[in-house]
């Protein structure tokens, strides 16, 4: 049994969860059951006549992984109909509910893998269109600006490489709906079958290759470890980008279910900005008072404004229609987070609350100027709504000038999501040590859930603003790490800010999933089965990337106290010195001496192309503009 399945149970319907123990316990791992032999299916996948968005794409990723296995495919049945031998049975259907396995039974985003004699059971709990109970409006922050645009349509057969195939478009599980019995069939896939999702292409996936296929295990019944997973990488930055190759977005969008991102309701960014200012609140009496004449910023003191706002809340959580453009609210938490500007308002009111926040500056980005006065507000409101909607949530960050705790605490319905710059963690020490620092002391001040907003954005995000390349800042073992603090803390959700590269990305959704994984045992694998030959000679050159970019040695001493600074002096004087390029490329050309397969080459390609080149390409511009300017 792998060291990450929680608990041997399987649900029973209509019993106690004590007497469901003492049934599962004493089931123990039932015979192997064969899917497939020597390249003929003996099984069949069943469903229900109506299944949900997530049983009909886990039975048609059960037929496509199985078929690219063993070139056999496992025909696809309803139970409306009697199934003679083996089967799968997806989702909810008459013949598992005849075992005793009900998906509502289920927490959200609560799965079962379960064996029983010649049958194998993926159930979770999943959205049904048209449950009026899940399809309270709101406005994501990714993946679409309502619910209904993040359940995306694909052509499965298309999108999965299969063109001589077209059954029309498919609707996927929403992002942020049930989808238990998906998450049941992935696990099922990379636990049983081997299969692995290292990118949405084809050239991504890693699927073995046998002629019979067979299964046993023991009993699985979990849930994710991290119960909201933000981290919709969409290649638009360059290595993720040239990592993965050209793949469409029907590739993405299924990738991302693939590797379980998203999950609960939850959405929290800026809400009071010029266009929400302009078009929600026209009152004149609480527009903010500043030098800089009104803008889109609000007098957060304002009684009127608050009895507003909390008004739109009341009415987004009893479902009075979708909230205007520009806000974000999902499931049970209102987002409130002020414009991304300090012009705030200067009359008398607001003064006194901003001037006691300035003993709470430190130097850095993140400082506690404006935490009394946002937080006196964000409380105001909660405690109205609190009245009325006692079990939702006020959501806000703990973001750059309130990113530290006011010396008050906050109410019991106002779930913070604090902002921590962990990209920049490898090389200021100083200041990820502040930043942890105020993350711990947000704890004593909260009751509700936490989220999490982590930066992967520097230094990238400047060298494309600016016209120049980067040096890869690979820090794969300190995301690892902070990944299983926050998750080990009980936070309850994480947003990423950015894109990282394609493997560290892999590794940090994983351990959302399951914080005991074993990093250096997950970068093994992927070196191996990713890059076979090639794999030792890859692996190292992947590790020196790390190794240049978190020793705080390698960076200048100014560098090491602050957010800002002169990325491009730094990654082609500091980091990507002449010396640093010549022993990475001797790596690569290590690594393309010993592929063996086209696969392997076409992989290498791509990973020189998006790293090696590009630290090439960034350090002969940089000299060549140095060049330029000396005298």
């Amino acid at each position: 049994m792998c060291r990450f399945d929680h608990l041997r149970l399987v649900i029973a319907c209509g019993v106690s969860l004590l007497a469901l123990a003492l049934q599962c316990a004493s089931a123990g791992a039932a015979d192997a059951l064969r899917l497939v032999e020597q390249g003929q299916p003996v099984c069949s996948i069943v469903v229900s006549k109506s299944p949900t968005p997530a049983a009909q794409l886990a039975a048609l990723e059960l037929q496509f992984h199985v078929l690219k296995i063993t070139g056999a495919q496992l025909p696809i049945r309803t139970d409306d109909s009697p199934t003679a031998g083996r089967r799968i049975l997806v989702g909810d259907s008459a013949a598992a509910a005849e075992l005793g396995f009900r998906g509502d039974d289920l927490a959200p985003q609560e799965y079962c893998v379960a064996f029983r004699p010649d049958t194998l059971v993926l159930i979770g709990r999943d959205w049904r269109p048209g449950d009026a109970a899940t399809e309270r409006k709101g406005r994501p922050m990714v993946g679409g600006d309502t619910l209904e645009q993040a359940r995306h349509q694909i052509n499965y057969w298309k999108t999965v490489g299969c063109t001589d195939r077209d059954a029309g478009n498919l609707q996927l599980p929403g992002l942020y709906d049930d989808q238990g019995t998906y998450l049941a069939t992935c696990d099922f896939l990379e636990r049983h079958c081997g299969v692995r999702w290292y990118g949405p292409g084809e050239i991504g996936a890693v699927i073995p290759e046998r002629s019979t296929l067979t299964v046993a295990g023991d009993d699985v019944r979990r849930a994710p470890a991290l119960k909201q997973r933000n981290a919709l990488a969409s290649g638009n930055w360059p290595f993720m980008k040239n990592q993965w190759g050209e793949v469409s977005p029907e590739q993405i969008q299924l990738h991302w279910r693939r590797l379980r991102l998203i999950g609960e309701r939850w959405a929290c960014n800026h809400t009071f900005h010029r266009q929400t200012v302009h078009s929600t609140f026209r009152d004149r009496e609480y527009q903010c008072r500043n030098l800089r004449g009104y803008g889109s910023q609000l007098c957060y003191t304002n009684r009127k404004l608050i009895e507003q706002v909390a008004q739109m809340a009341r009415d987004y959580f009893d479902g009075q229609g979708e909230l205007p453009e520009g806000w974000k609210a999902l499931g049970d938490y209102f987002a409130l987070v002020p414009d991304d500007n300090s012009n705030f308002c200067q009359c008398q009111n607001c003064k006194a609350l901003l001037a006691q926040g300035q003993k709470l500056k430190t130097g850095y980005f993140n400082s506690g100027e404006a935490s009394v006065y946002w937080f006196t507000f964000v409380n105001e409101v909660a405690r109205e709504v609190r009245k009325t909607h006692p079990d939702k949530y006020i959501a806000t960050l703990g973001y750059w000038l309130y990113a530290i705790p006011p010396d008050f605490n906050l109410e019991p319905n106002v779930s913070i999501a604090p902002c921590l710059g962990t990209c920049a963690f490898s090389a200021n020490p100083v200041v990820r040590d502040s930043d942890l620092e105020l993350y711990q002391n947000w704890f004593p001040k909260t009751q509700a859930p936490m989220f999490m907003w982590v930066y992967f954005h520097h230094p990238m995000e400047p060298a494309l603003i600016q016209g120049w390349k980067c040096f890869p800042n690979v820090m794969v073992h300190q995301t690892a790490d902070n990944m299983r603090r926050f998750v080990g803390d009980k936070v309850r959700g994480i947003f990423v800010c950015g894109e990282q590269d394609q493997l560290e990305h892999y590794v940090m959704v994983k351990l959302w999933d399951n914080a005991e994984l074993d990093v250096d045992q997950l970068l093994d694998e992927f070196f191996r089965l990713y890059f076979g030959a090639a794999a030792e000679p890859m692996k190292r050159f992947y590790l020196r990337l790390e190794q240049i970019a978190c020793d705080p040695a390698n960076y200048p001493a100014s560098t090491r106290t602050k957010y800002s600074t002169d990325w491009r002096t730094v990654a082609w004087e500091h980091l990507g010195t002449a010396e640093r390029v010549q022993e990475l490329g001797a790596l690569i050309a290590a690594a393309e001496g010993q592929v063996t397969t086209p696969r392997e080459r076409q992989r290498v390609a791509l990973w020189r192309h998006a790293f090696w080149d590009w630290i090439v390409a960034g350090r002969e511009q940089y000299l060549a503009e140095q060049k330029l300017t000396k005298p």
